[in-house]
């Protein structure tokens, strides 16, 4: 079969980029599995979204040229899920309602095609899983989304286990990245682990409430709104309160004293930080 002589020489240097990113590939993996080896001898733990999250946003600062920006992110996510994730034996529980399996393919998106991963059957078995460590982390329904009536309380037993202090949290929220008319209501979801929510430097917390008594939206808006704050999402159930903020708040931080003591000042006697995720990426290319 004729081949021009051009055509041959891109061949032959597509075939040596390929032999070179293989090998990097492989250096690469090594030196992930000598941080994870230093992590388990320092007590750190090895999922670390936030860094994860600015090395992403790094790339995507740099990106250019044809190549879709998703297909750069899931490159990089079947690295970190294929070595330091893989190699130190974590897995994945995925709560799958009948009417939205797009949570299953979210979380493979996410973790990778090789780490191990099951279906189960409703939300708090999921949850009762990572408490025992039985499995490394649950992808549950992001609360409240409609469609989702029937999946909404598995939070309130969330918000029970941190002020329990079981140590488990939300760490992420997938889709990892969106399209710029990504609809919310699409069905997202939440990632929970026994693992702590790092800082991004562009992140949304999730703060949890109980109250003895009910409490109406309107006055739970009203308040937020009189104190002058924001919330991306404020979701009621039962006496039962959970709100989706901007930045970064630990329980250790002054602007979680301050969502303290407004939703205390309401009626809300039980309040905890439940985790959060870093902000999600908006893919703008087509």
């Amino acid at each position: 079969m004729y081949q021009s002589l051009s055509l041959d020489k891109i061949r032959q240097k597509i075939d040596s980029l390929d032999n070179q990113i293989h090998d990097l590939l492989l250096e690469r993996a090594d030196l992930i599995m000598a941080i994870s080896e230093e992590k388990k001898k320092a007590g750190i733990q090895i999922v670390q979204p936030a860094r994860e999250a600015r090395m992403i946003r790094r790339l995507m600062a740099r990106h250019r040229g044809p190549l879709p920006e998703e297909t750069i992110v899931r490159i990089w996510r079947e690295l970190v899920s294929s070595v330091s994730l893989l190699q130190t034996g974590l897995s994945v529980a995925v709560y799958t309602p009948s009417h939205t399996p797009e949570y299953w393919d979210m979380a493979r998106d996410y973790f990778g095609t090789v780490l191990p991963m099951e279906r189960v059957p409703s939300p708090q078995v999921a949850l009762q899983k990572v408490k025992d460590g039985t499995i490394t982390f649950a992808v549950l329904p992001y609360p409240g989304v409609k469609g989702n009536v029937d999946d909404e309380s598995w939070w309130t037993d969330l918000i029970k286990l941190c002020l329990d202090q079981e140590g488990l949290s939300v760490i992420q929220r997938l889709p990892y990245g969106e399209k710029e008319n990504f609809d919310f209501h699409q069905h997202p979801a939440l990632v929970v682990a026994k693992a702590g929510f790092g800082e991004s430097d562009d992140d949304r917390s999730l703060i949890g409430a109980i109250s003895d008594v009910a409490i109406s939206r309107d006055v739970i808006e009203r308040a937020i709104r009189e104190a002058g704050k924001e919330i991306n999402q404020l979701i009621i159930k039962d006496n039962n309160l959970l709100l989706d903020v901007t930045g970064h708040i630990g329980i250790a931080k002054p602007e979680f004293q301050h969502w303290a003591g407004l939703l205390k000042s309401i009626g809300f006697n039980q309040i905890t930080p439940i985790g959060g995720y870093p902000a999600p990426l908006t893919y703008h290319n087509e």
